[in-house]
């Protein structure tokens, strides 16, 4: 054994030129990877790949098959490293190999697979352009998708990976077609519903292939045959029945980013008055929500504008939750454009019951109280393309796919459907009205967005998780996570440091803004011993200079008067207590009940009081904090207290935006310690 703890045991081994060391079958120590050597790891003196490389040149290049075969093998396992297969491929043994494939795949036997394998490692290791492979090499690959012995299932999937790198990284048009039409996506189902993980894995990642590179029509035609043949329940059954890797994870993300990518174009789409299936599905709306009117055995059509039989036009389209009276405009807006129009016919078409129930709870209400069936599909389908990232080109690592996806044919439609009859149940949980609309459909994107974190492996599990997902759970949920991250927030060290040295300064601020009512002056009604004097009133304010308190006679309607005006002023110094409540002597005296939380009063000099009564409670609470700051005295409300607390979460949030997600350490870090000395200026000579 070799220690590999470090390069001077390696330099210390004496090689001749032919020979090197290998830690793995097909690794060989380099300059580039002999830091990847851990200590205790066996080295095996072995033929350099140089040498190794020509002698399987010259091997395969025999005309002996059984001599082929065995090479294959050793190609098979070498041509994973980058210095062999460079070598082998500069020798010639790319073109001698494909030639071997092309001429004798059916005297291969159980190599062909292998040799498929070391073909597509030595143009990946050797950087060879997937253009240099012809198109008659292309067909034969291609072949072997089809013949395949069904005991031997790589062949067909080291082939179909193959076809993938060709379809992904060819620039030849011709071998891109070849790869486009001539793998049929029957057959491409058919490899799906093996028990090979790995075949399963590259079928998917060739159709993915397939539907990436083609674009418009060609891509919507290969969409309908994969409709057509069940792909999705092909995946559903035989790939998501078994543990998911992360590999073949990756590839159910793409085909189902790609999938909905068809949405797009529609999504993009607006209503055009002129376009024939355009006007079809609108007025299909009315003739699907209510048949007995408009069905088609009725022999009547909706009118679009103006009067129509039954119902007027626009009354018809306003029953529906149209917004206009000419239901093509309100599907101008893009996204969701036609999309919306499809999603909602296909909900009355499909789910008439649950559309029909929609309608009627609709008229059972209140007009003003009614959730608007039209306006609503369009605001869902928008939110579920944002949900969903309809348009998204996919991530080239990682990304999450939804097991329900692939349950239905018709995913997106049957989300709708489901999310539509829960926006009803929200609405009526929440006693909405049509002010309230933007609040609804933002608190059903929440019930979606949560319902998928817990990915429902079908529609039918994700219907009974929204239905679960009430209004008051949500709710709960909502103010849980917002608890989440004031706590973990508020509660760090730091923060709470922060939090009390900026406190002060808004505290200060709260007191100069109640200060500042007391200057601006309010109207107070008078009060006897006798009670209430109607129609008399009094103004009273506070000196810019916060010294002196001024008031006088006024009217109620007054908003200000001039301290020159108000003939009757008391020094703030003389004031000597502020009284609140049951205790102030104009409701001792009064033998009519006033509202003891809305009086307070100033006692000054021997038996002189100014008494007050608010208006409200928020003047009430102003004014008697307002005259606690000029007595130095703390504020005690629950106003201020609120005020400051709303101050200083606003000032905490906005100097916390630079950190925000960021983990906040519960304690400073360490101070390193004194360094030795001091020294650290050096004056120039």
């Amino acid at each position: 054994m070799l220690s590999a703890n470090s390069g001077h045991v390696l330099h210390s081994v004496s090689l001749c030129a032919s020979s090197v060391l290998t830690f793995s079958p097909s690794s060989c120590v380099v300059l580039q990877n002999r830091f990847e050597l851990k200590n205790g790891v066996l080295l095996k003196i072995a033929v350099s790949p140089t040498i190794e490389a020509k002698e399987s040149f010259q091997r395969l290049s025999n005309s002996n098959v059984e001599e082929a075969r065995r090479t294959i093998r050793v190609l098979a396992v070498m041509s994973k490293d980058a210095s062999y297969s460079t070598e082998f491929i500069t020798c010639g043994g790319l073109t001698v190999l494909i030639a071997k494939i092309e001429e004798h795949a059916n005297r291969l036997d159980d190599q062909l697979g292998p040799a498929l394998g070391a073909l597509q490692e030595l143009v990946e290791q050797g950087g060879v352009a997937w253009d240099s492979l012809s198109p008659n090499f292309v067909k034969k690959v291609a072949s072997f998708v089809y013949a395949v012995n069904v005991s031997d299932p790589m062949v067909a999937s080291r082939a179909l990976s193959i076809l993938e790198s060709v379809i992904t990284n060819s620039t030849n048009p011709e071998n891109v077609s070849i790869v486009q039409k001539g793998i049929t996506v029957e057959t491409l189902t058919k490899h799906i519903g093996s028990a090979d993980s790995e075949l399963q894995l590259n079928t998917l990642a060739l159709l993915n292939g397939q539907l990436s590179r083609s674009s418009g029509s060609d891509r919507q035609e290969i969409y309908d045959q994969i409709c057509r043949f069940q792909v999705r329940g092909a995946i559903f059954k035989s790939v998501l029945s078994k543990a998911v890797e992360s590999d073949m994870a990756h590839q159910l993300y793409v085909f189902q980013t790609v999938s909905l990518s068809l949405l797009s174009a529609r999504m993009q789409t607006r209503f055009d008055p002129n376009n024939k299936l355009h006007m079809v599905s609108l007025q299909a709306l009315p003739q699907s929500a209510f048949p007995e009117e408009y069905g088609a055995t009725q022999m009547r059509r909706p009118a679009i504008q103006g009067s129509g039989p039954g119902l007027s036009g626009a009354a018809l389209w306003k029953k529906l939750g149209f917004v206009n009276s000419n239901p093509t405009q309100d599907f101008n807006e893009v996204p969701p454009g036609v999309l919306a129009l499809e999603c909602i016919v296909f909900f009355a078409r499909n789910h008439l019951e649950e559309c029909n129930k929609f309608l009627l709870d609709n008229l059972a209400r209140r007009e003003s109280h009614q959730c608007p069936f039209a306006r609503s599909g369009i605001a869902l389908t928008k939110m579920l393309c944002d949900i969903f990232r309809i348009g998204d080109a996919p991530l080239d690592v990682g990304g999450n796919y939804m097991p329900m996806f692939f349950s239905t044919d018709s995913f997106f439609e049957e989300v709708f459907s489901m999310c539509i009859q829960v926006l009803s149940k929200t609405w009526r949980e929440m006693g909405a009205s049509a002010v309230d609309f933007s609040k609804v459909i933002a608190m059903v994107k929440k019930q979606v967005t949560e319902v998928l974190k817990s990915k429902p492996r079908d529609v039918a599990e994700f219907k009974q998780g929204l239905w679960e997902m009430t209004y008051a759970k949500i709710i709960s949920i909502i103010e849980e996570e917002k608890e989440k991250v004031e706590d973990v927030t508020t509660r760090a060290r730091p923060v709470v440091e922060l939090r009390d040295r900026i406190k002060p300064d808004i505290v200060e601020l709260v007191k100069k803004q109640r200060l500042t009512h007391l200057v601006e002056g309010a109207v107070f009604p008078t009060f006897t011993p006798k009670g209430r004097t109607r129609g008399a009133f009094w103004f009273c304010r506070l000196s810019p200079n916060y010294r002196v308190l001024h008031w006088g006679n006024s009217d109620e309607t007054t908003q200000s008067i001039p301290l020159e005006s108000l003939q009757n002023k008391i020094p703030v110094s003389e004031i000597r207590e502020l009284i609140i409540g049951k205790d102030c002597p104009h409701v001792k005296q009064s033998g009519k009940k006033v509202a003891s939380n809305l009086v307070f009063s100033l006692s000054y000099e021997a038996d002189s009081y100014m008494n007050f009564v608010s208006s409200d409670e928020k003047m009430y609470s102003i004014w008697v904090d307002g005259l606690r700051v000029l007595l130095n005295q703390p504020m005690m409300e629950q106003m201020a207290r609120d005020d400051i607390e709303m101050l200083l979460n606003m000032d905490m949030k906005l100097r916390l935006l630079d950190v925000e997600n960021a983990p906040i350490p519960d304690h400073p870090p360490k101070i390193p310690p004194d360094p030795p000395n001091l020294n650290f200026f050096y004056k120039d000579d």
